[in-house]
């Protein structure tokens, strides 16, 4: 049986393993985050909604079809 010293001594041990682990983890992602395209865009000061808004692919899409719509009004109206 173990004793209730050894236990803790055991849980206090699988605890510092675990948070090790996860420092190792995080510098992982840090260094993963510090070379990404999106880091570069951080002097920009974009902001979270400025950044989401940039990541998502169907809001380009979206501005870009509006773009293109009101391009084709301009020169419609030119022509009659």
């Amino acid at each position: 049986m173990i004793s209730p010293l050894e236990r803790a001594r055991l849980l206090d041990a699988e605890m510092q393993l675990q948070r090790a682990w996860l420092e190792l983890n995080l510098r992982e992602l840090q260094g993963a985050a510090r070379e990404s395209l999106w880091s570069k865009l951080q002097p920009f000061k974009l902001g979270m909604l400025g950044m989401s808004l940039f990541k998502n692919r169907s809001l380009w899409l979206a501005g870009i079809s509006l773009l293109i719509n009101f391009y084709r009004r301009q020169t419609h109206k030119e022509k009659t």
